[in-house]
């Protein structure tokens, strides 16, 4: 079977395709949360786990800065820094170095969303 196409169906055809692919693009970055708003309680939860990070230098003390940090964040509307803050909760009875990295995407969670430590 033989389908021929004439200039303008090949073109109408192009620009469908085109238009199909951008409306893809366009959703998909529509549900990327992005770094979100830095509303009361996030930047609470964020100068709270500042403060207490560098004392949480065991298990006991990473999970009560969890908690306090957790617990400011539930208030939040920012939903990549309360996803972030509840990673670290329960990564904060886990080895260091997952603690360490789930402590670092929170911190970027907060500095994404425009909060700076007070100096």
């Amino acid at each position: 079977m033989k389908v021929k196409l004439n200039k303008r169906q090949l073109v109408i055809g192009v620009v469908v395709v085109l238009v199909v692919l951008a409306g893809l693009a366009i959703g998909r970055s529509a549900q990327d949360a992005g770094p979100g708003r830095l509303d009361d309680a996030a930047a609470k939860a964020c100068t709270a786990f500042a403060d207490g990070y560098a004392d949480a230098d065991t298990k006991t003390a990473r999970l009560r800065l969890a908690d306090e940090v957790n617990k400011f964040s539930a208030g939040s509307d920012n939903e990549q820094i309360a996803d972030r803050a509840a990673a670290m909760g329960r990564s904060a009875n886990d080895a260091t170095a997952e603690w360490k990295a789930d402590a670092a995407q929170f911190t970027r969670a907060c500095r994404d969303a425009g909060w700076t430590a007070a100096h």
